[in-house]
């Protein structure tokens, strides 16, 4: 074995051979390579997963930042709607001296309705400090006996703060003694003379729940500490180290840096809450996040070492394989007789010389068939803008290469088509993968029409479903044809074989080819605005239209008055409101995914007042209906979609809400007239009746007359008149006696009955009786 490796070693490397050059150049460029990709790949993904640790560290604490600041944030704007809601904006003064029960079951049933909505509160109370009492639906009430709390408690009351959030215990509460915040807010808010305080109180334990979902590494710490640097909540270390906020103050906007503590090295890593300048500190033993790049730098020694060695023999096994041709050519030069001669590149290229001379003239004729795609893929091209940067001379060779007249005026239509909705019975008369077919029909028609007319242009598939042509004509020797008249014929043509609504949005002219981007979106801009000025007609676009800018905001106030519309079953209103909001999208006409989106967003506020309601969607589009975000991407204009929300949303809604006011309504009043039938003997007022119901005596007056036809005292007029007739006709009580039982003075009875039933009491009894 030995004297075969030395001879194969004298023979292919002590001498100077082709082979040997071959087989180092070969080693040197496969090893060289692997080394310096082996080595660059461990530096960068070495540096891209530290990046990566440290792009994680902050995008963890801004994810603890958001969490906890939203949970605030939503607790502190449900504490303010629930302070400027309808109890607290009621007259609570004037609530506590008239109806002191009241008041207090009205604090308690907000309060447990605020708690309800909120889960991450621990506790609500309110403090009314006229008794010194505390109400919680957690703890029920209580009284807080303590002068110096409820000191404290007036103090805070008298404060210009009108709410503030207190940081870790607050002892003037019973139960506020452990870490935590605390919302403290007046109620009602921005009274002169608030009635009480309202307290919310969040558990340390919240935090440290939404910490410790965040935390990675093994002996991560994570500190919270509040504006002042108090410390909120920590997970990992119970205390802040020492120097760390030194440290912090010192580095300023530096997103991490290194901080060593208890021997421990750490990457620290600070940001603070833009919603209440909370500060947000990880720290992250730095050997924790070098346990990956560790692994990678085996991992890369381990596939270098690899490939090397593979490299190695596969270049060996190469080099010998490329250099046998050359060894058969050097021997059929030298005379010798080679086995295989034809096997090796000289015999291979002397019969490809042929083959490609062939080859050459099959090509020429391709590239003439081809010649039609090439120059509409070169139009589609110019129509982008693409070829812009090119000189005057530059663009006007690839203009002759490709056929198109440069001293011709240029004019642009855009031909977009909308595939109609599901028919009646779930079927279409097209699918998704007809839109190819529908182009090419389209296409075909243009081209047609285009020689036809005698004109002059390129057809162009837009790639985007839609077709173009890029239209010249000669001016100066009175090739002028009506472009809009040729743009209303190609319209019906393709609508009328296609079955299909279909638009063309047309530009305005110019000798510059230039401007020939500019022409393509004037077409462009006019074939989206059939979202707002409708379809399947022909839109010459206005002067200067592709400049145009794009200043679109959602119309989020139209939203919340249409909500509010639905809620109070105002049909006519909520309509207004679709056409103002169909007005708002006038701004995104250039954008037509953005009115889709706007209009999506509108149809996801509708869905949920119908949730809030009590109104699902089985019953607004039926349980086995079709998703009516797919019924209104099926749309085209904003008249066909303000139509739809009308029937599908506004209709069933409004009428579901004005049968459930008339419902309510029903019972207030049969609530009204039993009262009425089992109190007419007292003295009895619209007032009485309206705080029974809590309604305004003014709206239970109205709401009465329309139910019942008869205004409230003429009602209670007739109970009282009926029921003396009853008596008078069933007694021997005297006439005195009988105005007592109904609630009247016996003067008072005498007229009102002599007025309802043309006689006195005494004489319908038939004169019997003492009427004095």
């Amino acid at each position: 074995m030995r004297n075969v490796l030395t001879k194969f070693w004298k023979r292919f490397f002590q001498r100077k051979t082709i082979f040997r050059n071959m087989v180092t150049l070969s080693l040197f460029a496969a090893i060289l390579p692997v080394a310096l990709v082996g080595i660059g790949s461990y530096l960068y993904s070495a540096s891209a997963v530290q990046s990566e640790v440290n792009q994680s560290n902050v995008r963890i604490l801004n994810n603890v930042s958001s969490t906890i600041d939203s949970t605030l944030d939503r607790i502190q704007n449900n504490a303010i709607q629930m302070l400027l809601g309808t109890f607290f904006s009621s007259n609570l003064a004037e609530l506590k001296s008239t109806n002191y029960a009241g008041l207090y079951s009205g604090i308690s049933r907000e309060l447990s309705s605020m708690i309800g909505g909120n889960k991450e509160a621990a506790d609500i109370a309110m403090y009314v400090p006229d008794e010194g009492y505390l109400i919680s639906p957690v703890y029920g009430g209580r009284r807080i006996e303590g002068s110096g709390e409820r000191e404290a408690l007036l103090k805070e009351l008298s404060a210009p703060d009108q709410f503030r959030w207190a940081i870790g215990p607050y002892p003037n509460v019973p139960g506020y003694s452990t870490k935590g915040v605390t919302l403290i807010a007046k109620a009602p808010i921005l009274a002169k003379q608030p009635i009480g305080l309202l307290f919310i109180r969040i558990e340390e334990t919240l935090f440290q729940n939404i910490m410790n979902r965040f935390i990675s590494y093994k002996g991560e710490e994570m500190f919270i500490l509040d504006a002042k640097g108090n410390l909120v909540t920590s997970v990992g270390g119970d205390t802040v180290p020492e120097g760390l906020l030194q440290q912090v103050a010192q580095k300023g906007a530096e997103p991490r840096f290194q901080f060593t503590s208890r021997g421990t090295d750490y990457m620290v890593t600070p940001i603070t809450s833009s919603y209440n300048n909370w500060q947000y500190i990880n720290m992250v033993p730095i050997e924790q996040l070098n346990a990956k790049s560790n692994g990678i730098k085996l991992i890369t020694l381990v596939i270098v070492l690899v490939c090397l060695v593979i490299g190695a023999v596969v270049t060996l096994w190469g080099t010998r394989r490329v250099y046998r041709p050359i060894q058969n050519l050097v021997t059929l030069v030298r005379g010798e007789q080679a086995q295989d001669a034809d096997t090796d590149e000289v015999g291979f290229m002397h019969r490809r010389w042929a083959e490609l001379t062939s080859t050459a003239s099959e090509m020429q004729q391709q590239l003439s068939d081809q010649l039609p795609m090439i120059r509409e893929i070169f139009a589609l091209q110019l129509l982008q803008g693409r070829f812009l940067h090119y000189s005057a001379d530059q663009l006007a060779g690839v203009l002759r290469r490709y056929s198109v007249p440069t001293d011709k005026e240029s004019s642009v239509l855009v031909i977009a088509f909308d595939l109609p909705p599901d028919e009646a019975d779930g079927t279409k008369r097209f699918q998704e993968n007809d839109r190819d077919l529908i182009v090419f029909a389209v296409k075909n028609i243009g081209s047609e029409l285009l020689d036809a007319h005698a004109m002059e242009g390129i057809v162009i598939n837009l790639l985007n479903d839609q077709v173009a042509i890029w239209l010249f004509q000669d001016l100066a020797h009175g090739e002028a044809t009506d472009i809009k008249a040729f743009a209303e014929k190609l319209r019906t043509q393709v609508s009328d074989y296609l079955r299909l609504p279909v638009t063309i949005g047309l530009s305005g002219q110019s000798e510059r080819i230039e401007e020939l981007p500019e022409l393509y979106e004037e077409a462009n801009l006019a074939v989206r605005s059939r979202m707002i000025v409708g379809g399947n007609q022909v839109i010459v676009s206005a002067a200067g239209g592709s400049h145009a800018d794009l200043h679109y905001r959602y119309p989020l106030e139209i939203e919340t008055h249409f909500e509010n519309s639905l809620q109070l079953g105002d049909r006519d209103e909520a309509v207004r409101m679709l056409q103002e909001f169909a007005k708002g999208m006038e701004a995104a006409i250039q954008k037509p995914e953005l009115i889709q989106m706007s209009y999506y967003r509108l149809l996801t506020a509708a869905i949920r007042t119908a949730y809030v309601l009590g109104l699902d969607t089985a019953q607004l589009f039926g349980a086995a209906s079709a998703d009516p975000y797919l019924q209104i991407r099926q749309l085209s204009t904003t008249l066909e979609l303000n139509q739809w929300f009308e029937e599908q949303l506004v209709e069933p809604i409004v009428a579901y809400v004005q049968g459930k006011q008339t419902q309510e309504h029903d019972q207030l009043i049969d609530k009204v007239v039993r009262y009425m039938e089992e109190n007419y003997h007292f003295d009895l007022s619209l007032d009485q009746c309206a705080q029974i119901c809590g309604l305004s005596p003014h709206y239970l007056s109205k709401l009465f007359k329309k139910k019942k036809d008869v205004s409230f005292i003429e009602y209670l007029t007739k109970i009282r008149i009926d029921k003396s007739v009853e008596l008078l006709r069933t007694t021997e009580l005297s006439v005195s006696e009988i105005a007592e039982r109904v609630g009247y003075q016996t003067k008072n009875l005498i007229r009102v009955f002599k007025k309802h039933m043309g006689v006195t009491p005494g004489q319908y009894r038939g004169g019997a009786d003492d009427e004095s």
